[in-house]
């Protein structure tokens, strides 16, 4: 067995103490500055909604939708009528459904906004210890998983995290997907995995990085020859899509396309093309369209960062997670870079080699969640 796989990833009393701080006063900071910047700096219908509806916007909409009505047989969203909740995959509105229980106002819409800003919050809080869970299996220091937890509670796109989104679901369950593939834990592989497809659907794509895993743990020998542990890969690689297929069947039979999930994205102007065009794009268009341009080209910047330091499964999942969205737009590319486990590792590789870098790292970052969070609260279509 790799010596990796049996290290002691135990959190220490610190570790709790330092990540529990960090939680408590990140949300009170992204909550805090992100209203009190939509009651002085916006005007009109979007400054004057309600508390729970301020703080779900966007895709937490689309959550609400489904928890009420489930999914829509046809579309009927959007200024076309030409969107429907399709493309969302069931188990964050699930998650809000489950915790819209602990509340009873008067409108059930609120019951379910509340439900799923929970739900995020709550994935939030596992998600920082799984994170450090990686780090510390992985040999990163104290000093930098000390670091890590304020750019993970800090990051750019953190309020996220707080407004029903699946960001730090996804987060969670990847690293649990990575972790135990080090360790050589493939059950808990494959109900993680499974998760993670029904979170988001690029999910699915986590059976590659667990085989590259598993061919670096047991070699190419042990999977010709069907040996036992390759065996326990190939079944937890079987597992991981399997609610992924499953939703794609109930679609077939909901709606009659079994990839309607990816066919409704044509309602948000998303169509499959060359990668390069939308880059190209966004340095002709300027403005907002640059500056995701910019995130992109230095997420994949951090992406080849991972393969430079021989991170391979990391980097591939990392790539897919960002070509595919690329190929249709540039729209939200640095939140699905800020949604990712491995860019959080890069991060935690770049602090460990260049330690200097991480005091402007994290006032960087600070300075950018809160002004990110201002602009979601205040439903600015950049953020999203």
């Amino acid at each position: 067995m790799n010596p990796l796989s049996i290290t002691d990833i135990r959190l220490t009393r610190k570790d709790w103490l330092n990540l529990i701080f960090a939680v408590i006063v990140s949300r009170i900071v992204i909550y805090a500055l992100g209203l009190w910047g939509v009651n002085m700096f916006m005007t009109g219908h979007y400054a004057e909604q309600p508390l729970l509806q301020t703080v779900c916007r966007f895709d937490c909409v689309w959550f609400y939708r489904i928890i009420d009505n489930g999914y829509d047989l046809v579309p009927q969203w959007l200024g076309q009528k030409n969107a429907a909740n399709w493309a969302f995959m069931p188990l964050q509105p699930f998650l809000g459904w489950i915790f819209s229980h602990l509340t009873s106002f008067e409108n059930p819409i609120n019951n379910y906004r509340f439900g799923l800003a929970f739900a995020s919050n709550l994935a939030f809080l596992f998600s920082i210890p799984m994170v450090l869970m990686v780090l510390k299996q992985l040999k990163i220091s104290a000093a930098t998983r000390s670091t890590m937890v304020w750019i993970l509670c800090f990051s750019p796109y953190t309020v996220y995290s707080s407004a029903g989104y699946t960001e730090p679901l996804f987060i969670a369950l990847v690293a649990g997907v990575f972790l135990f593939s080090y360790r050589q834990q493939w059950f808990w592989v494959a109900i993680l995995g499974m998760l993670a497809a029904v979170t988001r659907n690029l999910g699915v794509f986590l059976v590659f990085p667990v085989l590259i895993i598993a061919l670096q743990h047991y070699g190419i020998q042990s999977f010709l020859r069907f040996k036992t542990p390759a065996l326990k890969v190939l079944a937890a690689i079987w597992v991981i899509p399997i609610g992924f297929f499953s939703f794609m069947t109930y679609l077939y039979f909901h709606v009659g396309d079994a990839l309607a999930f990816g066919h409704i994205q044509i309602a948000w102007g998303r169509q499959l093309t060359n990668p390069f065009h939308w880059l190209i794009f966004g340095f002709e268009t300027g403005g907002p369209k640059l500056y995701l341009t910019i995130m992109a080209l230095l997420s994949f910047a951090l992406n080849i960062y991972l393969v430079v330091r021989k991170y391979y499964a990391e980097a591939l999942f990392m790539f897919i997670c960002l070509i595919l969205p690329l190929s249709s737009s540039l729209n939200a590319m640095p939140r699905y870079a800020f949604g990712l486990y491995p860019t959080f590792l890069g991060l935690a590789l770049l602090v460990e080699r260049y330690p200097n870098i991480k005091t402007p790292m994290l006032c960087i970052f600070s300075a950018a969640s809160t002004f990110i969070a201002i602009g979601f609260f205040g439903h600015h279509f950049f953020t999203v």
